[in-house]
């Protein structure tokens, strides 16, 4: 199995270079269009073009990399929605867990220890986020829980990506170093809901896929 953050190296690359193309393209298209002007003139809006849009997509990539896996938690649920591994057993107490994978009623039976001793304080989700990640810690290597781990890693990283890639323009657009385009800002901010409800999706994907794989291990009926 592929390295989980092999994602850095090719889908988020090829991400930002789509993006630097499209920059291209709509911020200066006589760079990319055959009229009749100079070919000095056409060279040097084409360098300073890639040049200006490269800085953007290169500090998008850096960020990323230097982004925690907490702030980029963060930044995906912006305080509005919880981490799936934090609710849980709190989902599977209520019926409210929905997967055709999981039998609720064996969940129950399997997870009653963990759900009896749930606090109802603060501590709650911590509680369940933990008693989650003990059972992916011991499923990790599991090909369906690698495999839903890096599609969730690579759409949060999208997303990372493309909030790293919409403040960084909105900024350089801000000091006059790339031209205001209502198309890239548009382009950006449906890329960020987008790549958003994907990120939470797999996340979701992601929790009960560790618990489908926890139960099938514990011979539990999960059909």
């Amino acid at each position: 199995m592929d390295n989980l953050k092999s994602y850095r190296e090719n889908e988020i690359k090829w991400y930002v270079l789509a993006y630097l193309l499209l920059v291209v393209v709509v911020c200066y298209p006589t760079t990319t269009q055959s009229v009749d002007i100079e070919l000095a003139t056409k060279t040097e809006k084409l360098i300073t073009s890639v040049f200006l849009s490269g800085i953007v997509c290169s500090l998008a990539f850096v960020f990323d990399s230097l982004f925690s896996s907490q702030l980029k938690d963060i930044l995906l649920y912006l305080g509005f929605t919880k981490m799936p591994g934090a609710t849980v057993f709190t989902r599977i107490q209520e019926k409210r867990l929905r997967d055709v994978r999981i039998n609720i009623d064996g969940a129950q039976s399997c997870y009653k220890e963990i759900i009896e001793r749930m606090p109802s304080s603060k501590e709650k989700q911590r509680y369940e986020n933990s008693k989650w990640y003990s059972i992916y810690s011991a499923h990790k290597e599991d090909v369906r829980v690698l495999s839903v781990h890096r599609d969730f890693l690579l759409c949060r990283g999208l997303y990372t990506t493309t909030v790293s890639l919409t403040v960084l323009t909105l900024i350089m657009m801000a000091v006059s170093l790339l031209p205001f385009s209502w198309i890239i800002l548009g382009y950006l901010l449906i890329m960020l809901v987008v790549t958003n409800i994907a990120a939470h999706n797999k996340a979701s994907q992601f929790v009960n896929t560790v618990i489908a794989a926890d139960l099938a291990s514990a011979q539990i009926d999960i059909s």
